[in-house]
């Protein structure tokens, strides 16, 4: 799935990624409440604008991103 939404992600250069890993980091889990994987969530001036988890279909997440780059950026 990684590979796919970081393809994704280069169509919109001013949003910036991270990656984190639960099983590594097992606190992020409590505080995203993300209890399954793999969980994307997109934050907007510290807010969440966006979370989808387990089947990520990649093409609403492209429509979704679409919508709220625009939103946002006006590009």
């Amino acid at each position: 799935m990684l590979p796919q939404v970081e393809e994704v992600l280069k169509e919109y250069p001013r949003i910036e990624a991270g990656l984190v890993n639960a099983g590594k980091v097992t606190e992020i889990a409590g505080f995203l409440m993300a209890f399954t994987v793999p969980v994307i969530v997109l934050y907007l001036d510290g807010r969440e604008a966006l979370r989808e988890a387990r089947f990520v279909p990649i093409e609403k997440l492209r429509e979704d991103l679409q919508r709220i780059y625009e939103g946002v950026f006006g590009e």
